[in-house]
């Protein structure tokens, strides 16, 4: 009788051995069709994001000349307003 539950137990142990690795396997399958998808996706959106450059740089070729310029204002307008904002003239009432 003890030959015959410790062959059960085995043949138990194994099966869900098998059953693990079958799971495993599987986990490991859906786990490279997902990286592939992503990888896909990723192109995708690369190539999404080159089009609308392309596209925007067609629409407004100055774009990137305007954004200069009103940068460089910006900086001009911030070196302005410092030297008023660090030394504040005393109020008179």
């Amino acid at each position: 009788m003890s030959d015959q539950n410790e062959t059960v137990a085995s043949r138990l142990w194994r099966d869900r051995a098998q059953i693990r690795e079958q799971e495993r396997d599987d986990a490991r399958a859906r786990l490279k069709v997902a990286e592939e998808k992503v990888a896909i996706l990723i192109a995708e959106n690369d190539r999404l994001t080159a089009e609308n450059a392309r596209l925007r740089e067609r629409i407004n070729p100055n774009a990137g000349l305007a954004r200069n310029e009103t940068e460089r204002q910006m900086a001009e307008l911030r070196g302005a307003l410092m030297p008023l904002l660090a030394n504040p003239r005393p109020t008179t009432h």
